[in-house]
Order: structure tokens, then sequence, then C-alpha cells
């Protein structure tokens, strides 16, 4: 029995999984063959460059990726601290909601293309700059779904906690933060691409490693398959941090929200 639902479970797991890969081959011989017919531009190249390419720059992209990586998940981690810290304050204080929101506001509507060289005058171009910049894209998303996913708590859940003379971090904790999860979540998908693409654009203003010191090494040495490569790259990584993020949230908003229940109601 146990080797039969191993066996569906695999199966199910091709049927689910073997249309989108097919669907990505089939998109690689068309480009390839585009390619070889001369339909394409010279700034796209065929995919078998862009595999020589990973071939022979396959060190040099785990070097820099490294770096990205470890400067977008710090950025990324301090965003969500910082967002946060700033929702439960929301949340457990109304007449600061505003405020909050404004600040949040302000810092997201600053061009991170115009605002990274004037924080590389004051902190320079290392990992320090990276790190804030990342943090600075990631902070709305997080802050507004998580806002948003404090105050969706059942109101009669929370007037109970009250009566049963619950402290404002126990509401926050045990009640708040386990019915926001499904919010908070999907604010921790949105935002961590944009940790990311935050953490290129610090490097693009000029450091000696990370993926977008690569992208404009490539560029200046018109290496147009290692240019397509890195944003291959940047594709892939977002694409994993999706995954482990969907895989989190799956583990996460099940145990919080057992079968059954919904937002610790019984239905």
């Amino acid at each position: 029995m146990a080797a039969d639902a191993m066996v569906g479970h695999i199966g199910s797991l091709v049927v689910r999984r073997l249309p989108p890969l097919l669907l990505l081959v089939a998109i690689g011989l068309v480009w390839e063959a585009a390619k070889l017919g001369g339909l394409l531009p010279i700034t796209v190249p065929a995919p078998g460059a862009v595999w020589t390419a990973l071939i022979d720059h396959g060190g040099d992209l785990v070097y820099h990726s490294i770096a990205t990586l470890g400067a977008a998940l710090t950025g990324y981690v301090a965003a969500i601290a910082v967002a946060a810290a700033l929702a439960g304050l929301a949340v457990t204080w109304p007449i600061s909601e505003r405020p909050v929101f404004t600040l949040a506001i302000l810092i997201d509507s600053l061009p991170l293309i115009a605002v990274a060289p004037i924080l590389m005058l004051w902190l320079g171009n290392g990992t320090t700059l990276h790190v804030i910049v990342a943090a600075g894209a990631a902070l709305f998303p997080l802050l507004v779904g998580m806002i948003q996913g404090f105050k969706s708590t059942d109101s009669t859940t929370r007037e109970l906690f009250h009566v049963l003379s619950a402290s404002r971090w126990q509401t926050l904790t045990r009640l708040m933060l386990p019915n926001a999860l499904p919010a908070i979540f999907s604010a921790l998908k949105v935002a961590a691409p944009l940790a990311l693409l935050g953490t290129l654009i610090a490097e693009w203003m000029g450091t000696d490693r990370g993926l977008g010191t690569l992208i404009i090494y490539a560029l200046f040495s018109f290496n147009v398959p290692l240019v397509w490569l890195s944003i291959l790259t940047v594709c892939a990584l977002t694409a994993v941090s999706y995954a482990l993020l969907a895989f989190a949230e799956h583990r996460l908003v099940d145990w919080a929200h057992p079968r059954g229940t919904t937002g610790g109601r019984s239905t």
C-alpha cells in the first residue's frame, strides 16, 4: 500500500511538472531554430551559446551569485524585521497606523535607481549599500501585507482575548499572527524578487562582486551570451525563492489552520 501510494504521488508530480518542462523545451527549440534561421537580432543569442557561456563561466557565475544572494537575503530579512515591527505597532496602537503608512509610502515612492548613487556617496559601494537598497525595495509590500493580515482577524475573537485579559503582545502573537500567515506569505513572495532587484541596482553603482557587476562587465565586453546567462540566473533565483516560500507557506499555514478550522474557529 505504501509503495502504491508513493508511485501515485510520483505519478501526480510528473503530471503536474511535465507540461511546463515540455513548454520550456519547445520554447528552447523554437528559439534555437529562429537563431539559426537568422530571424533574431545579434542581441539575442541562441540557447546553445548561453549553455556554452554557462560551461565557460560557471565558476564566475557561482562566485557572483553568492555575493548577490547574501546581500539580497540580508536585506530581505532586515525588511521583514522592520515591517513586522512597524505592522505590530500600527495594529497595536491604531493611532500610529497613518504615520507608519505615510513613512512606507515615502520610502516606496523613492526611485531606487536615483537614490542608490546618493546612498553610495554616504555609505560607499560595499555590502552595506546593497543590503539597505534591497531592504528598501522589499519593505513596502511586506508592511502592507502584514498590516492587512493582522487587521483581518475576526473582531469577535479579538474581543474574547480582551475579555480574557490577554496582553497586546499575546493578542498579536497568538491570535493575529497565525491568522495573518496567508497574507504575510503573499507579501513575502512579492518582496523576494524586489529584494533581489534592489541588490542588482546597488551593484550597478559599482562593486567588484555580484550578478549586477557581472552583467555590467558582460555588457561592456559585448558578451551577449553571458549577459543573458546572468539574467536567466536572476530569473532562476527568483523562481527558487518563490518555490521555497510557497513550500513554507503550505507547511506553516496548514499547521496554523488545521483542516476543519478557519481563523481559529470551527467550520
